[in-house]
């Protein structure tokens, strides 16, 4: 286990819980950490009451257990996933970070599908070949990108004597040398074991994953130290000693066409020489594609359950495949939607999680309702204020139904908000705030509309002194059209008030 600030133990636990709002997290912690281009991946194991996920930063996302069984293999898909996301003009820009090492991880990204298609010693060995294509393609780029310092050069694939080279000049002096010793040490055991690999007569599955995972590991290393070498990134800012320098892109005026990279400092604001890094005329993309361009998803006919080693059984192709309901919706109540059986009037699949709260935001019933009265909304207040509301969940379907009951457009809108439930854990969820055109702070709620509020919070057992505060000591209005009265009050009186 990974040492881990609460700041980012509650940021993975608010992304999963946004993303699997069904589920509830019972375990999380960071087992594993690797940076590659700069850009850092942390793994985070997470139980939840249901099952096990993954969740990888770094372009954060979330993969279960069930179908990525090995960490290793769920760490490579997902570096192989960034690098394959179409191309935004964000992500453009953050291509740049692997320049001039794409070829290096197309061959890397390769040899992982290798690996999850290896079923035979001769596709094991195949993995050997690759990984060794791999750390062949490192040496080459890196031959190409820099004038390492060497009296004669070697041969441009004799792998040992360039990576001898490499390391040396990246990481001079005696104060480097435990340093030198691990750069060389894991480009040495990727290299040696993916040889064995190619050769060897009585390879596993497990040595081919473990020949993926060397090189991988390897290339990681190497890459990230040789870019800081020829980007100029010195090891911390010389103005203020911070080492969070981050890469900062342009284009030199007087040379257009070209873009240049210094580093920057995100602490201080100091940023380092500019160098060209990528000529946009003789540019040629990293990634290049082929066949029709589409948005739409790809369905998968087999189920990704499990990684197939030799002797397992096949997995045939499902028939008449259906799919599973869809997620429910988290919705947060805190006004008379806590009352279960007025918002099971609305959505029948409405079920109650308890109870949670909104921090910086005060309850308030000035809300300017088509009938005149003041209604609930949680205004953003940026102070110690808080909230106390119910979570619901249900069924997508009758999302409409909660739209047209709150009337979304007419006052009301949709808004994603991080609450904290009874457990102390944040997660977003769905809620509707006033729009500020009906806001009007004169106005006061109709007494049953108060009484449906009060009903909610009573029956789900918030705070007595929020109940008293914000609820109960707002004043409230008869409602001067006695037929409405009359009949929310019925409603009410069903419910067992």
């Amino acid at each position: 286990m990974l040492k881990s600030t609460e700041a980012e133990i509650e940021e993975v636990r608010e992304y999963f819980e946004w993303q699997a709002p069904d589920l509830e997290v019972t375990f999380m912690q960071k087992v594993y950490s690797e940076t590659v281009l700069n850009a850092r991946h942390d793994v985070w194991d997470i139980h939840t009451n249901k099952d096990r996920w993954w969740v990888i930063t770094g372009g954060t996302n979330l993969y279960s257990q069930e179908q990525f069984p090995n960490m290793d293999l769920a760490l490579t898909f997902h570096i192989g996933l960034m690098l394959r996301i179409p191309r935004t003009e964000k992500q453009q820009e953050g291509d740049l970070r692997l320049l001039p090492f794409g070829p290096v991880f197309e061959r890397m990204e390769e040899a992982g599908t290798a690996v999850t298609q290896a079923h035979k010693l001769s596709d094991y060995q195949a993995v050997g070949v690759r990984c060794r294509e791999v750390l062949l393609e490192l040496i080459a780029v890196a031959q190409d990108a820099a004038v390492w310092k060497t009296d004669a050069p070697p041969q441009r694939a004799n792998f040992r004597a360039w990576t001898e080279i490499i390391c040396n000049d990246l990481l001079p002096s005696d104060t480097n040398k435990e340093r030198r010793g691990a750069l060389k040490g894991v480009l040495e055991s990727a290299w040696t074991f993916s040889n064995w690999l190619t050769h060897s007569k009585s390879a596993t599955w497990v040595d081919a994953e473990m020949a993926h995972s060397l090189t991988q590991h390897a290339i990681g290393m190497a890459t990230s130290l040789i870019l800081r070498e020829l980007r100029g990134v010195p090891e911390e800012c010389p103005n203020c000693g911070s080492p969070h320098l981050e890469p900062e892109h342009g284009e030199n005026t007087a040379s257009p066409g070209v873009v240049w990279e210094r580093p920057r400092c995100a602490d201080c604001g100091w940023s380092g020489r500019p160098i060209p890094i990528f000529d946009l005329e003789d540019a040629q993309p990293i990634i290049t594609r082929e066949g029709e361009e589409t948005d739409e998803c790809s369905i998968m006919t087999v189920p990704l359950r499990a990684i197939l080693k030799p002797g397992d059984q096949t997995i045939e192709p499902l028939k008449n495949t259906e799919t599973g309901p869809p997620e429910h919706v988290v919705y947060f109540a805190y006004g008379s939607n806590m009352s279960t059986p007025r918002l099971r009037e609305r959505m029948p699949s409405c079920k109650p999680l308890g109870i949670a709260t909104l921090p910086g935001h005060a309850l308030r019933f000035h809300k300017r309702s088509t009938d005149g009265s003041g209604k609930c909304n949680a205004v953003a207040t940026g102070d110690e204020n808080s909230v106390i509301g119910v979570l619901f969940s249900f069924d997508p379907a009758e999302r409409a139904k909660l739209d047209k009951a709150e009337g979304v457009g007419s006052g009301y809108e949709h808004a994603t908000v991080t609450v904290i439930n009874d457990k102390g854990r944040r997660r977003k969820v769905l809620t509707y705030l006033a729009t500020p055109d009906y806001i009007d702070d004169n106005l006061k709620p109709y007494a049953w509309y108060k009484d449906f509020v009060l009903a909610g919070g009573r029956e789900h057992d918030l705070p007595p002194g929020y109940i008293a505060e914000y609820i109960e000591a707002v004043e409230a209005i008869d409602d001067p059209n006695e037929a409405r009265d009359k009949k929310q009050r019925a409603t009410l009186g069903s419910f067992g008030r």
